[in-house]
């Protein structure tokens, strides 16, 4: 039977390579796309944005870590976005879509925009099918990580239903206030049970589904189907002597845990391809070589040429 062509829309915060959820909607749209289908994005402008949508309607940046006047709005953006909401139904009005693919959007971009897809749907007259890829345990501990981050331990005291210990351990950022925000955020959207408008929830492992699951609402809609990757082909060139980690130079993908590797292997050659924020820290051991990010033909090369590799 022939597959119907559906418009599908894929929302991120960022729309740009920054981490495995934008090498994800990136090479999930390319795939949509060769299966027939019309893809368009929607989350922030950057300079850096790599795709978009034809009426060019974009929230402005925010970066929670930039000093200024702007952040002092930010407490009332991370709730609930009225820019978020207005940009997206430009691209509603415009686009028509069968289907919203959400991705990461919390704090950024903000749930108000399900609100704006279900009411455009009911203004439409058209079902829309909204689907969320869980990237992060985000709708169950605010800081999305299930971690404490000052202790370095794993936390599961939120369970999706109190979340006022993310305020006690400061979980976010290690700072009282965006905890406060972070907590305020988690609380809302159970209370009006928002997530529950969602249909459908893809986890990309059967733990993420067992985590998620906690939460009643969203128990029932809950999917595993795991993250895709394309086929490395052998090359003819020699394998070298390194072990190479690709993916996000982050606390939550185990890169503090493998410097301690790399630290009582000094003799053992590693090389890392990505970015983040212990990009520095990464620069100060002798054993690393860091390529910084990769993709495509340049990334599957250093795959193939290494020994081992290790990825989050």
């Amino acid at each position: 039977m022939k597959e119907t062509r559906k418009k599908i829309l894929i929302v991120n915060k960022f729309l740009f390579p920054n981490g495995g959820s934008e090498t994800y909607i990136f090479e999930l749209g390319r795939q949509l796309e060769k299966m027939g289908h019309e893809v368009q994005y929607f989350g922030m402008e950057h300079e850096g944005r790599i795709v978009g949508n034809r009426v060019e309607s974009y929230t402005s940046d925010i970066n929670f870590h930039e000093k200024g006047i702007k952040k002092i709005l930010y407490p009332f953006k991370i709730i609930y976005s009225i820019e978020a909401q207005k940009k997206i139904r430009q691209v509603l009005d415009d686009f028509g879509p069968d289907v919203v693919h959400l991705n990461n959007f919390n704090f950024q971009i903000t749930p108000s925009i399900i609100y704006e897809v279900r009411r455009w749907e009911k203004k439409a007259g058209k079902k829309i099918l909204l689907i969320y890829t869980a990237h992060d345990y985000q709708w169950v501990c605010p800081n999305h990580m299930l971690k404490i981050p000052a202790k370095n331990e794993l936390c599961f005291q939120c369970q999706g239903k109190n979340f006022s210990c993310c305020i006690k351990n400061k979980c976010i950022h290690n700072s009282k206030i965006r905890s406060i925000l972070g907590t305020l955020e988690a609380e809302l959207y159970l209370f009006l049970k928002t997530y529950n408008k969602v249909d459908c929830i893809i986890c990309p492992s059967n733990f993420m589904k067992e985590k998620l699951s906690v939460n009643p609402l969203l128990a029932g809609k809950l999917v595993v189907l795991y993250n895709f990757i394309d086929k490395v082909k052998d090359t003819n060139n020699e394998v070298q002597d390194y072990v190479l980690f690709f993916g996000r130079y982050s606390e939550e993908k185990g890169v503090n845990t493998l410097l301690k590797v790399c630290d009582s292997l000094p003799d053992v050659s590693f090389v890392f391809a990505g970015g983040g924020p212990l990009k520095e820290k990464i620069s100060r051991h002798n054993n690393i070589k860091d390529m910084g990010f990769l993709e495509g033909e340049k990334l599957k090369t250093v795959i193939s040429n290494s020994r081992f590799v290790v990825f989050p």
